[in-house]
């Protein structure tokens, strides 16, 4: 009898969808979507331009429609700071 047992390290990334609310040098500000968990934490996401993505980001502009894909969030009286950012997608480019 072969009994294979495994377990799994691998993390899901997080994601949440939102608008474009402000664009400066090295972040975004983006108001998460209803519905999006991230939103349970604040009403806006400082969203740092530097992304481990080899892409890089799109250009981005207020009002925009983006995903933005993460690994941590951590909540400040201002608002939402994300910590490793993967990937920013803009809505109408996803499939």
């Amino acid at each position: 009898m072969l009994l294979l047992t495994g377990c799994s390290n691998e993390k899901k990334e997080k994601y949440f969808k939102g608008i474009v609310s402000e664009v400066a040098d090295t972040y975004f500000i983006v108001i998460p979507n209803e519905g999006e968990p991230i939103k349970d934490m604040g009403d806006k996401v400082w969203v740092p331009k530097k992304v481990v993505s080899a892409d890089g980001i799109p250009d981005i502009s207020v009002d925009d429609k983006i995903q933005v894909i993460y690994k941590d969030a951590e909540k400040f009286d201002d608002g939402i700071k994300l910590d490793v950012v993967f990937a920013i997608y803009k809505e109408s480019e996803i499939e």
